[in-house]
């Protein structure tokens, strides 16, 4: 009796989406910019009502049906628009969703509970470091020659569909580097037949807002100016916050998070100091490492705490750690292609 050998097992292979980082990123933001406008628009408007009698119908609801269109969309329709519009359904709908936290944790259904504004922000954070970590993958770490060839391919139907810019046809064109000459020319057929898309509004914006912050992490002041702000705000903030933890000066309703606080910002004042050091002795790649580390302590801890404490007052910290973060990123990719 002859037996015949099992067919070899395959490895399960996950093909991920050429623009997905970019479309969680816009699902964040999206999220976040819910959030802000919601808590706007109640405070001014008193904290309306919509219902009669016992029924109250909460924003939560509004904000689970976006997230259903949102997955209707992505399971029913493919090109670009419709990941666009998955992308802002599901943020809107997260925004609205995440934003009545307060009330999923309490049993009083307390819309004001105070550690809800450091979990709105976990959240967030948490989707754009997800968004952050998937885009750092390059072309040479797509996989092996057939994900490679799975992702081109996954391009240029969607071109089909939607159109292609100039950088997506040479994002796939790179994909097909090192694959089959057969299988790279039923792509690039593919690829002929999409028709020319231009960018969108929001993406000639981004690509200006990139080209500008270019410019200036180039110029020649530029690096001197970022290290006083940084030394300057890192510094002065900590001793401040250590102080008031040693002091217990009442200032705020959660002297835990003040210390928390002091410890995570004392601590991003060394890196800083650190980093400063490193840079005066010549060791620029060290250094913005260093000086990034710094800022992302303060983003991803002691941001958490500062929204408890102070609530979603602690937006008006944001915009400094973001740009200083980066900048610093700038010059760590320029400082990356000449010898330090």
């Amino acid at each position: 009796m002859t037996t015949t050998a099992a067919p070899p097992r395959r490895a399960h292979r996950r093909l991920r989406l050429a623009d997905g980082a970019g479309r969680l990123r816009l699902m964040a933001l999206a999220g976040i910019a819910t959030v802000l406008i919601t808590r706007a628009y109640l405070a001014a408007t008193g904290y309306p009502r919509i219902g009669g009698g016992g029924i109250h119908i909460g924003h939560v609801v509004w904000g689970g049906l976006l997230m259903i269109a949102a997955l209707t969309v992505a399971l029913v329709w493919a090109g670009e628009r419709a990941r666009v519009w998955t992308a802002l359904l599901g943020g809107v709908g997260i925004g609205l969703f995440v934003d009545e936290v307060g009330k999923y944790l309490t049993t009083t259904n307390d819309y004001f509970y105070r550690p809800a504004a450091a979990i709105i922000y976990l959240v967030f954070a948490a989707l754009l470091v997800v968004a952050s970590l998937l885009g750092r993958d390059t072309v040479a770490d797509a996989g092996d020659v057939g994900t490679r060839l799975a992702g081109a391919a996954q391009i240029a139907a969607g071109g089909l569909v939607s159109g292609l810019t100039s950088d997506e046809r040479g994002r796939a064109a790179r994909l097909l580097d090192g694959c089959p000459a057969q299988d790279s020319a039923a792509v690039l057929r593919l690829l002929d037949l999409a028709r020319v898309r231009e960018p969108s509004v929001l993406a000639r914006v981004i690509a200006c807002i990139r080209r500008w912050a270019y410019r200036v992490a180039e110029l020649r002041w530029s690096e001197t100016v970022a290290y006083a702000i940084l030394i300057l705000s890192r510094v002065i903030v900590a001793i401040i916050f250590v102080a008031q933890a040693a002091t217990e000066t009442p200032h705020s309703e959660d002297n835990v998070s003040i210390t928390a606080s002091a410890i995570t910002r004392s601590v991003s004042a060394v890196l800083v100091v650190a980093a400063l050091a490193l840079r005066l002795w010549g060791r620029k790649l060290a250094s913005y490492q260093l000086a990034k580390t710094s800022l992302l302590l303060d983003l991803l801890v002691t941001e958490i705490f500062n929204f408890h404490d102070s609530q979603f007052g602690a937006t008006t910290e944001l915009p400094q750690l973001l740009v200083g973060f980066a900048f610093f990123s700038i010059r760590q990719r320029q400082a990356g292609q000449e010898p330090e």
